[in-house]
């Protein structure tokens, strides 16, 4: 298991390929790099591939504390800085796709181009991420850590926010059950602050972050209530220069996703000599 410290969490990382690096950052408040597979064959036979699991997903470990925007990018920087890469091609879906235009706007001379997909935004997207912590922090209250922890369920979408490395590491799951509920309550309030309690028409981003991407980005939409298609179409309108792609979610039409993306970074690469 290849694991590097980064941020104050331990981040488990594969990588695959060769050539001009590129980092995917899953979506979802705890993604994992599982689901970039089946893309990551393909996605590596021109470059050097790396997917991670979120702090809180997969086989990732972190302290329960609040995220931010700013500690979500710098988990994706100082990814980089432990794999010795200076700058790399982000992509992401959804919370991903949040991530790289995120990295894009706070450092821009370590992303050399982005591709965010399925962009996801607006108030039914906010509303279905903060109910999974809300429901966290009312189970902690109410009924205590331990149910906290049982409750986690990978199979709905609308389960409960649970660090998913309490199912896989009983040191960390016990960990996890002596922790005070209110301070697991307070942290879920304050996540939810932190991530929505803003002007923000795409996730996580503001019009004027959108307006100072000068990378070049290519943006892909998505077409559900989460993924709303005018969150996509906003990004692409503010975000100047960028490059609009009817390609489906990688988890859908994974080849046409892949093809779409190497055409992309193919055109950046030729550009920048």
């Amino acid at each position: 298991m290849a694991t590097a410290k980064v941020n104050g969490a331990e981040i488990h990382y594969q990588e695959a390929g060769s050539g001009p690096p590129i980092i995917l950052s899953p979506g979802g408040l705890q993604g994992t790099l599982s689901s970039y597979q089946p893309v990551m064959d393909e996605l590596s036979q021109e470059h050097r591939v790396v997917a991670y699991d979120r702090r809180f997903g997969g086989r990732s470990k972190s302290p329960v504390v609040v995220q931010t925007w700013d500690m979500v990018c710098q988990d994706v920087i100082e990814l980089m800085d432990a794999l010795g890469i200076e700058q790399a091609y982000l992509g992401g879906g959804s919370f991903g796709a949040a991530i790289s235009l995120g990295c894009a706007a706070r450092y821009p001379q370590r992303v050399r181009a982005i591709f965010p997909s399925n962009l996801a935004g607006g108030v039914i997207c906010d509303a279905y991420l903060a109910t999974k912590l809300f429901r966290s922090a009312d189970l902690a209250l109410n009924q205590g850590m331990q149910e906290v922890v049982a409750a986690f369920d990978p199979n709905d979408r609308f389960a409960p926010f649970v660090p998913e490395r309490s199912q896989n590491d009983p040191e960390y799951r016990r960990e996890l059950e002596a922790m005070e509920p209110e301070d697991f309550a307070q942290v879920m309030r304050d996540t939810i602050y932190a991530l929505f309690d803003g002007a923000y028409p795409t996730l996580g981003m503001t019009k004027e972050m959108l307006k100072g991407i000068n990378t070049p980005a290519l943006i892909m939409p998505g077409s559900n209530d989460i993924h709303p298609r005018r969150v996509a179409e906003l990004a692409h309108r503010l975000v100047p220069n960028s490059t609009w792609a009817e390609v489906r979610p990688h988890s859908e039409e994974p080849k046409p996703y892949v093809k779409r993306v190497l055409d992309f970074l193919a055109e950046v690469e030729t550009n920048a000599r």
